[in-house]
């Protein structure tokens, strides 16, 4: 079969994770995307996610008087939240007063940064792995081992 011309690299991931039933799993992280709409400015402020835990959303607030606040509203969070994801993805929220970003989009902890260009020596040569990605769910680790080891056999 002819390969009629480039493919974006974006599909290749996403037919891979499909193949691998992960893709459900990433899509899981579009919360922190809903989070500051569902919650609103003020609570956004005082309280992001840090850990998507299957289907505990642990979240960080400035202060108990915060968490005692947000606990109250958890069942009403966890719907509005289910409803912006269009299916049930939380269905606990776990407050944990801890350190709150100033003005920082609120982002997962654990999802790895998305890198611009790596520099070719930070690369890992054939016959190398990835190396550990903090924080990275290990099925998803293991799936891109397996992407990187069959991408190297290619080559």
């Amino acid at each position: 079969m002819k390969s009629s011309g480039p493919i974006r690299l974006s599909s290749i991931l996403e037919q891979a994770l499909s193949r691998l039933n992960l893709d459900r799993r990433l899509d899981d992280y579009r919360i922190w995307q809903a989070w500051d709409e569902v919650v609103g400015a003020t609570i956004a402020r005082n309280a992001q996610p840090v850990r998507l835990d299957g289907t505990r959303l642990v979240i960080a607030v400035r202060t108990s008087s915060w968490l005692q606040e947000l606990s109250l509203l958890q069942r009403e969070l966890v719907g509005r939240l289910n409803e912006r994801m269009g299916r049930e993805v939380v269905r606990e929220l776990f407050f944990v007063v801890g350190r709150v970003e100033e003005n920082a989009p609120a982002q997962p902890k654990s999802r790895p940064a998305v890198a611009t260009g790596t520099p070719a020596a930070a690369r890992p040569g054939p016959g190398e792995k990835l190396g550990a990605a903090p924080g990275l769910p290990p099925e998803l680790h293991a799936a891109f081992e397996r992407l990187w080891a069959a991408s190297r056999k290619r080559k």
